[in-house]
């Protein structure tokens, strides 16, 4: 296994696209494949979303977190479910509700797909089989969902639906649980699959974003540039790794997200912050807002040795035009 897959999105080559909201900044989704031992990048997929599944002004499109099973790649943009084939990237399937609004990650397990449906504060559970959705998983359970949405409404046309009230942003499952981590509440809320909440970790160590279950480890990323390490069975039990040590300016590492190992190997996302990140995200950035230079630091994927005491190679990803980034996959 030598590939990787980086999902995320392009801006417009206007200068001014740098500084637009999110929900209005994107030009399209774009898929790379990195092959490891060559160190050649390929853009597999430059995908724009339709206009019947998307706002008809404003809108973004990009992809956002997705998964592999089975050879094929389950991928979110705003508003869609994407099915590709792999290796070959041929599109097999496409599911867009109209529930779906800022989609952030998708994941298949047993026949049913588990989607984070950021913008409604929810994971979804759908069936493939049925076509239908299976349940509803509420991210923010202080409030009933249905009395903050209106489930007739087509939210695939609604620009955003901020601010949220918990800002879901991946689902993992482990011993037919869900795992979902929450930017609002820094932590992860645990439901069963039937729907009730069983626990919740609070990372305390900065916002996290992807985590998945790696050598018996939860491995999440936190935006503020950590990996928290969690033994799925002893909670109490955190390692923290801090990756901003390697950043001797003192400048933000950038947007952290997107994680995978590989032979004894770890890479790690970095997207670069824009000025309305920084606006909205001033509390963990701190003082590095005062310093333009620091807005600077570009999208890239960082190679890392395997207890992250040293940088092995960094792949520079806006020299493919990818300015943002949300998942990297293995195959």
């Amino acid at each position: 296994m030598t590939k990787l897959i980086f999902t995320g999105g392009r801006q417009s080559d206007s200068k001014l696209s740098y500084f637009n909201k999110e929900w209005n900044n994107g030009i399209s989704g774009v898929i790379l494949e990195y092959d490891t031992i060559t160190k050649k990048v390929c853009e597999k997929i430059n995908y724009k979303t339709p206009e019947k599944y998307r706002p008809s002004k404003e809108y973004s499109i990009s992809f956002k977190s997705g998964s592999i099973n089975n050879n094929k790649l389950y991928i979110t943009t705003l508003t869609e479910i994407l099915i590709f084939s792999l290796p070959d990237y041929n599109m097999i399937d496409r599911i867009s509700l109209k529930l779906f609004n800022d989609l952030h990650h998708v994941i298949y397990y047993k026949r049913n797909l588990f989607i984070v449906v950021t913008g409604l504060d929810i994971v979804l559970k759908y069936s493939l089989e049925k076509k239908n959705i299976e349940k509803v998983y509420n991210c923010y359970p202080e409030l009933d969902t249905w009395d903050r949405f209106d489930n007739k409404t087509d939210y695939r046309k609604i620009n955003t639906t901020k601010p949220h009230k918990s800002h879901p942003n991946h689902v993992s499952i482990f011993q037919n649980k869900l795992f979902i981590t929450r930017y609002k509440q820094q932590d992860v809320i645990i439901y069963s699959m039937e729907g009730k909440i069983i626990d919740y970790i609070k990372i305390n160590k900065g916002i996290p974003h992807d985590g998945l279950l790696f050598n018996n480890n939860f491995t999440y990323t936190t935006v503020n540039g950590k990996i928290i390490k969690i033994n799925p069975n002893d909670f109490s039990k955190i390692n923290t790794i801090d990756l901003n040590i390697h950043e001797k300016k003192g400048r933000s590492l950038g947007w952290c997200r997107g994680y995978q190992e590989l032979n004894s190997k770890s890479f790690v996302g970095f997207s670069r912050i824009r000025p309305t990140k920084f606006m909205e995200n001033i509390k963990w950035l701190g003082n590095k807002i005062t310093d333009k230079v620091k807005l600077k630091m570009p999208t890239r994927v960082i190679e890392y040795n395997n207890n992250f005491s040293k940088i092995n190679n960094t792949i520079m990803l806006e020299e493919y035009k990818m300015n943002w980034i949300f998942s990297i996959l293995k195959y």
